[in-house]
């Protein structure tokens, strides 16, 4: 990395100008822009001043080491892995890229990749400032309404309840989307602020071929049933309902990694999966619901005063957020982005 791309990314990171910073270090818009460029290496006090106004030292600002990165869930991040990026308490935390690197009909933006357990950024990348990790695909909405806002942009992480309570504990992230019964949320592992975000019910999707049958049918038939990981509150809904119908365990069929990709498989292969009702909506399954559960986000309370936090809270309290949420059916917003009280 130059030096004028490690000041622009970390310029961007703070969220300012370059008027904005050459007010704060006391030096010239247009020595930072020629710095930038790489036409220009500032001197001793401009140096300094620089990196005071963007908190940090002047060795990591001009003279950066190799990038270490941790993974933010936790797990392996492979060589050769393209990774969406943020930075948590000063720590660059990475993530691989979901659905194997595929958003829709194109690809989804990588930040960098993983080389030697060390990550380089790819040109023009810039680490996102809040990391919240979790399952609830509306979460996608709310990264790209923040995207490209310093340190208020947001990195999604998708992921099961259960890493991202573990992903909070451990740090790697600012905050986790939970779910599950009203009254059966899991205790949180760390001093939290709670958010409501949703309600929705979720259930087994099925094929349109498997409309009319019953959940027991469907469980005792021999059509792939494609399930997450036992960490996921949607897996641990279909395991009570299984139990309840006092049906054994049915054979597995391939594993999910969120409820976009189970329901995707079910319409892939004619079978059935366990996401959320607007998951098959979007396939166009049939639902037989087994639980409502209630969505919420949990902030690390020392993250509650991070400019990316307050940027988030507004963003899900905000019409612009929920009007485009709702447009995919199966969520019930009534008070979301308000505060839950402390119980």
């Amino acid at each position: 990395m130059t030096r004028g791309s490690s000041l622009r990314e970390r310029r961007l990171e703070c969220g300012l100008t370059q008027t904005e910073l050459a007010a704060r270090a006391g030096v010239s818009r247009q020595l930072i822009a020629a710095v930038e460029a790489g036409h220009n290496v500032p001197a001793v006090n401009a140096a300094l001043g620089l990196a005071r106004a963007l908190a940090t030292s002047v060795e990591e600002l001009f003279a950066p080491r190799p990038r270490e990165v941790v993974a933010a869930l936790g797990d392996r991040l492979r060589d050769g892995e393209a990774v969406r990026v943020g930075r948590v308490a000063g720590q660059l935390v990475a993530a691989k890229l979901a659905d194997r690197g595929i958003a829709g009909a194109g690809w989804a933006r990588p930040d960098g990749v993983v080389d030697h357990g060390r990550l380089r950024l790819f040109a023009g990348a810039i680490p996102a400032g809040v990391v919240l990790a979790g399952c609830d695909p509306a979460l996608g909405v709310a990264e790209s309404m923040l995207d490209g806002l310093g340190a208020r942009s947001l990195l999604a992480i998708s992921t099961s309840t259960g890493t991202a309570l573990r992903a909070l504990r451990c740090g790697g992230v600012h905050a986790a989307a939970v779910h599950g019964l009203a009254g059966g949320l899991p205790r949180p592992p760390v001093p939290v602020v709670r958010w409501h975000l949703a309600r929705w019910r979720v259930g087994l999707a099925v094929s349109p071929k498997l409309r009319k049958q019953s959940f027991e049918t469907v469980l005792g038939s021999e059509v792939p049933i494609a399930q997450r990981d036992s960490a996921a509150a949607s897996q641990q809904a279909f395991e009570r309902a299984r139990s309840a119908a006092g049906i054994e365990r049915p054979r597995r069929g391939p594993r999910a990694t969120g409820h976009l990709d189970a329901a995707r498989i079910a319409a892939t292969l004619g079978g059935a999966a366990v996401p959320t009702e607007a998951a098959a909506q979007a396939f166009e399954l049939g639902f037989v619901a087994l639980e409502e559960h209630l969505v919420e986000i949990w902030v690390d309370r020392r993250w509650l005063e991070h400019p990316g936090i307050s940027a988030l809270g507004e963003i899900l309290a905000s019409t612009a957020f929920t009007e485009r949420v709702s447009h995919f059916g199966g969520y019930d917003l009534t008070r979301c982005g308000e505060r839950v009280k402390d119980s």
